[in-house]
């Protein structure tokens, strides 16, 4: 079973993106966030910048926010 991530993973520049699923990436975010807003623009920027990898069903497809 895989630990739960912690949204403190996120928040520092890594040498290495943090490599988790998005529903880990969504659930460790909203649990800081104070709207859906804040939980797609956190999901988008982390994506964009590079600093999270994603794996599982998600793992190489286009998440863009449109």
């Amino acid at each position: 079973m895989r630990a739960a991530i912690k949204l403190s993973q996120f928040e520092t520049v890594a040498e290495s993106p943090v490599v988790t699923t998005l529903l880990d990436l969504v659930a460790a975010i909203a649990d800081s966030a104070h709207d859906d807003r804040e939980v797609i623009a956190t999901v988008a920027d982390l994506l964009d910048s590079g600093r999270v990898t994603l794996i599982g069903n998600f793992c190489g497809a286009d998440v863009r926010v449109g």
